[in-house]
């Protein structure tokens, strides 16, 4: 073999293999395996979480409230959870204990969203609730997974067991990033050069409902050390799963 056939079969081979790689790039890889159930661990923040009354309004179960719960993720499949405003007041063991009973604790029901793009913890045991002598409860918590959501939104039926004794039934609805808003332009995720960092597929918007400028003063003075000025929350304007974009 001469060196210009030599030659001539080595830019076949460096040709087709560019063509193979093209054929990826456009086409993918039919046998890649899904993206596992996701939720956003701790070091994200907490998810804000708004709950609606199921059952009863009463003095100790209010029409709807909103909330703050970090969450993070363990071997196999164990998913621990924490309220917030009990984590500043209690503490929480360092480092990270999930044996400890300060924390709700499920495990998703399979390793890889379902047809819908879900994930599903079907119970989580009793928790520490916001107030003294207060736990949660949740069933049917059901993340939207995907490598498009990545776990950033959440729904449940949570069961809430004030101080005093009795339980209040409640549906919940819950968003990663937690954005404090003053104006619905804060809730932009593809604003520039800062955004809300919001999934751009979710219909959300700045919310100043009672319960979000709560769930908004207690997030921006204790954890993020700002000073309170009236704020509310970035929220969904939808029904889980709230989908659609964001509208100005």
């Amino acid at each position: 073999m001469n060196a210009l056939t030599r030659t001539q079969e080595a830019m076949s081979r460096v040709l087709l293999l560019a063509i193979l790689a093209v054929v990826v790039v456009l086409t993918g890889c039919p046998t890649q395996a899904p993206a596992p159930c996701q939720i956003q661990p701790s070091g994200n923040g907490p998810y804000t979480i708004h709950l609606i009354n199921t059952g009863s309004v009463t003095a100790d179960c209010p029409a709807d409230v909103g909330d703050q719960w970090f969450f993070d993720n363990y071997a196999n499949g164990l998913i621990v959870m924490v309220d917030f405003t009990s984590s500043v007041i209690n503490g929480v063991p360092f480092p990270p204990d999930p044996t400890s009973s300060v924390y709700g604790k499920g495990t998703f029901s399979s390793h890889d969203p379902d047809s819908n793009d879900l994930c599903t913890l079907p119970t989580v045991n009793k928790f520490d609730g916001p107030t003294a002598g207060s736990s949660y409860s949740v069933a049917n918590l059901a993340f939207l997974s995907t490598a498009l959501y990545i776990g950033t939104q959440w729904k449940g039926d949570v069961t809430y067991y004030p101080p005093g004794g009795g339980t209040c039934s409640y549906s919940a609805q819950a968003i990663n990033p937690s954005t404090p808003c003053a104006t619905n332009a804060d809730c932009n995720p593809t604003s520039q050069p800062t955004n809300s960092g919001i999934n751009f597929q979710y219909d959300q918007g700045c919310h100043l409902d009672p319960w979000a400028k709560a769930v908004a003063q207690n997030f921006i003075e204790n954890f993020q050390g700002g000073t309170y000025n009236g704020e509310g929350m970035c929220f969904f304007n939808k029904e889980f799963p709230s989908l659609g974009g964001f509208q100005p």
